[in-house]
């Protein structure tokens, strides 16, 4: 058996055990496992820079950048989201994207680019950008904790009222801003607890 290393062993066995029992903080990561904190705490900072893991408010999660290695990431919602984000493509004759909140960016994971279009826009999955920019980012940067609201909107002027205005109508709406002459619209998918999961649009 050819010889394997400990370190990349351990980082693995940490994503399996987010996989099996969900988010969780670092202190019990590194008591399901048998390993020391330190160790696991050093494992989840390499892995977070690499967007492997990512730190939500009930712990350390799965993170998005998976997308780009397996496009395995959130296979149940693109599963759900799919025959959505078909009907749209074929309805407004337009690409349509899935986005998911990962940190402060939104990152697309799945599109549907319409047919029969001669200029078509490509979201490909992966893409991220921040939650203050476009229709998808500003979408779910609406139903966002207060925190992570005020410190964005704290650097863009205007934002914290075009969050009201995303609130009262159910959607975002964006021009020119991840590319010249584009426009977005965007709707939250959120949970039971009103929190933002995705955006669909």
């Amino acid at each position: 058996m050819a010889e394997t290393s400990k370190t990349v062993d351990q980082a693995v066995r940490v994503m399996h055990q987010i996989r099996a029992t969900g988010a969780a903080p670092t202190a019990e990561l590194a008591r399901r496992l048998g390993l020391g904190r330190t160790v696991v705490a050093r494992l989840v900072a390499t892995l977070e820079r690499h967007d492997l893991v990512r730190r939500t408010p009930d712990g350390v999660d799965l993170g998005y950048g998976l997308v780009g290695l397996a496009d395995m990431v959130s296979p149940a919602m693109r599963h759900i989201a799919r025959p959505h984000l078909q009907r749209l493509a074929t309805a407004f004759h337009e690409t349509a994207v899935l986005a998911v909140v990962d940190g402060d960016d939104a990152v697309a994971v799945d599109q549907v680019v319409a047919e029969g279009r001669v200029v078509r826009v490509h979201y490909h999955p992966g893409t991220r950008h921040s939650l203050a920019a476009a229709a998808h980012g500003r979408a779910m940067l609406a139903h966002a904790d207060p925190s992570t609201i005020d410190r964005l909107a704290s650097a863009a002027p205007g934002l914290g009222a075009e969050l009201d205005r995303i609130r009262r109508r159910g959607y975002a709406v964006s021009h020119d801003e991840l590319e010249h002459g584009v426009t977005g619209i965007a709707a939250p998918i959120l949970d039971g607890a009103g929190r933002p999961l995705a955006s669909l649009g």
